[in-house]
């Protein structure tokens, strides 16, 4: 099979255009953006729902070969930006994304790898527990930081088969799979259609069916209809959508059941805690400033989601 090619879009624009100026690369059909830093690395996992400060940001957007060069030149000059244009060959691509993925043990029972280790591993020893395989890609969650990791050792210490898992924000779909892999059934929501369908590829990467992980787009999520269903909810976002959703989460978790969040850090614990007035918190677990709260929800009906 031939290799592909595409063309790759490179411009520079301040963290405040970021979020404009992608939007109007994905309407023009872009296949893949990464932002790259003033250091020249790629910006595969940033703190959820958040930009680093640099003080200019580099985007780099793949396109069909096919792509309508004029149009887009001409939709970036309204946004008053400019861009260079090179064609990239699908290994230079691969290869680059491949070079920032994650390998890392969590516990005795899920192991995380670059899709490059998949045939390694088949041909290796057997390993007790589970192993996901997930490269970095456009949708939050790799690996590398530090909120999906603190997610990943509580679903590998916690999660076991046939739980129900509800992975609120599911990004890349790393926790989900995650989950599923350990024998659970989970529903991914997220509210970017990117990242539901992050989610999907990676789920068939990893040999999951349909029904082992459903997605679900925000739009088409009713927490109403799911009262009482989940034994775990795990949301790695941020704090304030957290504090917003806390009544939401209470709703669908079972008696008993577990709220897990990340995305928080440490000064910002507290608050969010306090929001989920029918949940039990256990000591947060730390790192780098980052916390993970999990805690039980109390048997009492929690208030139906406004």
């Amino acid at each position: 099979m031939r290799a592909m090619s595409w063309l790759q879009i490179e411009l520079a624009t301040s963290p405040d255009l970021v979020d404009t100026v992608e939007s109007c690369l994905l309407e023009c059909g872009a296949l893949a953006i990464t932002l790259v830093g003033e250091d020249d690395e790629p910006l595969l996992e940033p703190a959820p729902g958040q930009n680093p400060l640099w003080k200019q940001i580099s985007l780099r957007a793949l396109f069909d070969l096919n792509l309508d060069l004029e149009s887009l030149r001409m939709a970036l000059a309204d946004l008053n930006q400019a861009a260079d244009v090179t064609f990239i060959g699908e290994e230079d691509w691969i290869a680059a994304m491949q070079s920032h993925a994650v390998e890392a043990r969590f516990g005795e029972r899920l192991y995380l790898k670059p899709k490059s280790k998949r045939s390694l591993s088949r041909n290796a020893h057997i390993e007790e527990g589970v192993t996901m395989f997930l490269d970095p890609g456009l949708a939050f969650g790799s690996g590398s930081h530090p909120t999906t990791r603190l997610c990943l050792q509580w679903i590998a210490d916690n999660v076991m088969a046939g739980n129900h898992v509800l992975d609120f924000g599911c990004g890349s779909g790393v926790l989900g799979i995650a989950a599923a892999l350990l024998g659970a059934e989970v529903v991914a929501v997220d509210h970017d259609d990117q990242a539901v369908l992050a989610t999907r590829e990676n789920a068939a990467d990893n040999g999951l069916s349909h029904e082992a992980i459903t997605t679900y787009a925000k739009r088409d999520w009713y927490p109403e209809r799911w009262l009482r269903s989940f034994d775990v909810v795990v949301a790695n976002i941020l704090a304030a959508p957290l504090q917003d959703l806390a009544e939401e989460f209470e709703w669908v978790v079972k008696p008993g059941g577990s709220v897990v969040l990340s995305g928080v850090l440490e000064t910002q614990a507290a608050t969010v805690m306090a929001s989920f007035g029918n949940t039990r918190f256990d000591e947060p677990r730390s790192e780098d400033g980052w916390v993970l709260l999990s805690g039980h929800v109390s048997p009492q009906p929690g208030t139906q989601p406004r």
